[in-house]
């Protein structure tokens, strides 16, 4: 497949560098992203790939890969780039950009999944993990899935029936509000 370079083709690269201050153009595909991403092997678009999409501009490939939905955030690929690229920044970026607005997505759980997570931990202060998979499981329509997972958790303490508040509840949503305020400026 060839690649024509266009002015068009460089516009997500800016835009993501003006969501995340992050600069794509920067990596030069040595691929020590991708040998150290744990989740990789899920992934139809890895991340070093994905770097190389972004600098494309190639849109369409790296919202069907899915690979924004799949990263587990675990940030082992900005401990081994070499040029410092936030990549982790970078799929961040991705997810916010990409979370309102009306596109297939081979992994349609999961956006919804972060969007009621962010949600949780704006209400709490901190997630509320039987509440997430209990409004997840009834959004996908299957409210008695994971159950068999759930009596053994809740008998080794890893599980509460009840939410935790925190006690920087208030606090974290005056720093959430101002974020998302700021990301309306942009």
């Amino acid at each position: 497949m060839e690649v024509k370079l266009t002015e068009d083709r460089g516009r997500l690269a800016e835009r993501l560098q003006g969501i995340t201050g992050e600069n794509v153009m920067l990596c030069y595909q040595c691929k020590k992203c991708t040998l150290g991403c744990p989740s990789a092997y899920a992934m139809k678009m890895k991340p070093h790939e994905l770097m190389r999409a972004l600098q494309l501009g190639l849109e369409d490939p790296v919202l069907w890969s899915g690979t924004m939905w799949i990263c587990l955030s675990c940030e082992t690929c900005n401990t081994r780039c070499p040029q410092d690229i936030n990549i982790l920044k970078l799929i961040d970026g991705l997810r916010t950009y990409y979370l309102n607005r009306d596109y297939y997505n081979p992994v349609r759980e999961l956006p919804m999944m972060h969007r009621l997570f962010l949600k949780l931990v704006r209400r709490f202060g901190r997630i509320y993990e039987l509440g997430l998979v209990f409004i997840l499981n009834l959004k996908m329509v299957d409210p008695l899935k994971d159950t068999d997972m759930a009596m053994p958790m809740f008998l080794r303490g890893k599980l509460k029936f009840f939410p935790h508040r925190s006690e920087g509840a208030k606090e974290l949503r005056k720093v959430m509000s101002r974020l998302e305020a700021m990301e309306e400026e942009r």
